[in-house]
């Protein structure tokens, strides 16, 4: 194969031959992704969800929200908002769970008022991530929560329920052994009998 020699060829034929096979694979991509959203946990596309209204609060201290959960999204992660300062009743979290074989990672944050988390989310997705809202109801005692999300287009809608994660049962401790000796200033190291 002779090397082109004239640049306005490569621009002129070669070039738009690329832009066709880029087009048609990004058109692939979003159709494959199309139907991979398709087939998502919560309403079908194309539906629109009313937005639900979360239940009055009830009283509840705010360490009964966070820490370690099982969901019905896989393992989720609550703690304070620290950026909002201080005992300000934000909080944020993360869920993560398989989709095809993957780890997929989501975010929220929002207000706890009482035992009521009304937030905001995201989840990464092809080609733009998903963005939505949701409120979640906790168990005044913190043993489990339950509640709802939706997309900002309203045409996704689902339940998320969740449980307490119970730390896995630690060992005994140990009977103390003899204390080991310590040096002490001006004493022999190590001591005798070492």
């Amino acid at each position: 194969m002779t090397p082109i020699a004239d640049p306005g060829y490569a621009a002129g034929v070669l070039l738009p031959r690329w832009s066709s096979a880029l087009r048609l694979a990004t058109v692939l991509a979003l159709a494959a992704a199309a139907a991979a959203s398709a087939s998502s946990t919560g309403s079908r596309p194309g539906t629109t969800a009313p937005t639900p209204a979360p239940p009055p609060p009830q009283g509840m201290n705010i360490t009964s929200a966070l820490g370690l959960w099982k969901s019905s999204f896989g393992a989720v992660k609550i703690e304070e908002d620290d950026r909002r300062g201080p005992n300000s009743g934000y909080v944020q979290g993360v869920w993560m769970y398989q989709r095809s074989g993957a780890d997929v990672v989501g975010y929220f944050a929002g207000m706890l008022n009482g035992n009521v988390l009304q937030f905001t989310w995201q989840e990464p997705n092809v080609p733009a991530p998903l963005v939505g809202q949701g409120y979640l109801v906790f168990d005044p005692g913190g043993a489990r929560f339950a509640g709802r999300w939706w997309t900002n287009s309203r045409d996704r809608a689902g339940e998320w329920n969740g449980w307490r994660h119970t730390a896995a049962p630690q060992p005994l401790p140990t009977a103390p052994t003899e204390p080991t000796p310590q040096p002490t200033a001006g004493a022999d190291y190590p001591p005798p009998g070492y």
